[in-house]
């Protein structure tokens, strides 16, 4: 067996003592719940696309073993999913004008991550109706209950009714839009490790440059146009799937953010405000969002960058 093989499957061993820190009960344990995708980020961004896989076999089979086949199942779908998906893609080239290499943008990584967040949305919503017989609107209620119940079970049940009814509308996108984040967010962090001590394998992205593909921009106005003209179960999906489909135009928003921001006075005091009120706002993160939504139809990132600058 290689060296880069027993690093990769060390990772994915890693990975899963991270995901099951909290059974630990210790108040920090959480933290490291966070980071479990940054063993599998490093092995597979830092050793390659083969790598990953190890590491995402290595991390299931320890799982299933420590903690039986349902949690080596869960920890596959919220962990190894999606970053055995950022480890193939990160990889992905071809051939560019005068012999260059042109590597697969971080846009585009970022959309296939939304992507795959939505189609395991709308895979659950077909189950929860076909296997149990109720629109994922109802499991929702049900789990928001159950939860509930197990943690804070001397709330009085009209405080607890209160809380599902204000967090189901949106649960479903929330959750998928955290299961993104929490991927890219170590992604991020992953590269900027190998980088500091060169052994990134793909070269750095430049956020100030990202790029979503066209198709996106379907994508959520399609989910939008299903929310608004849609009722029932046909709204609750589409309203959701929005909310997902947003999170690349979230970043690509961020990314004219700090384009527009570098060319004003206090580029970096201004920057902390507004991470500041985007952190307490939600209309604020809504706004962010719809800027990169007109940024795939206007093309402002052409704009602040100057006429020498383009965006590949």
């Amino acid at each position: 067996m290689s060296r880069d093989w027993l690093i990769a499957l060390a990772s994915g061993v890693l990975s899963v003592f991270a995901a099951m820190a909290f059974m630990g009960g210790s108040p920090g344990s959480w933290f490291l719940v966070y980071l479990a995708p940054l063993p599998l980020l490093l092995a597979g961004l830092g050793l390659g696309p083969t790598a990953a896989t190890v590491a995402g076999a290595g991390g299931i089979f320890t799982a299933g073993l420590t903690a039986g086949l349902l949690a080596a199942g869960f920890y596959g779908l919220i962990f190894v999913l999606p970053t055995w998906l950022v480890a193939q893609l990160a990889f992905i080239q071809k051939q560019g004008a005068g012999g260059t290499r042109l590597w697969f943008t971080a846009g585009w990584i970022l959309s296939w991550l939304a992507v795959l967040a939505a189609a395991v949305f709308l895979v659950a919503s077909a189950t929860s109706l076909w296997s149990f017989g109720i629109g994922v609107d109802k499991a929702v209620i049900i789990h928001l209950n159950d939860a509930f119940t197990a943690v804070a079970p001397l709330v009085p049940e009209a405080d607890r009714q209160q809380w599902v009814a204000l967090l189901t509308p949106l649960f479903p996108g929330v959750v998928g839009t955290s299961w993104v984040m929490l991927t890219v967010a170590n992604g991020a962090a992953a590269q900027a490790i190998l980088v500091r001590f060169k052994r990134n394998l793909r070269p750095k992205d430049s956020f100030s440059c990202l790029a979503l593909p066209h198709w996106m921009s379907w994508l959520i106005v399609g989910a939008a146009t299903v929310a608004l003209i849609g009722s029932g179960q046909m709204e609750y999906i589409g309203r959701n799937l929005a909310v997902i489909l947003a999170v690349p135009f979230f970043f690509l928003g961020l990314s004219i953010v700090h384009m527009a921001v570098g060319r004003a006075p206090y580029p970096r005091a201004l920057l902390m405000f507004f991470y500041f009120i985007l952190l307490f706002s939600g209309w604020m993160v809504l706004a962010v969002a719809g800027i990169g939504l007109a940024e795939q139809w206007v093309g402002l990132q052409r704009r602040f960058a100057g006429p020498d600058k383009e965006n590949k």
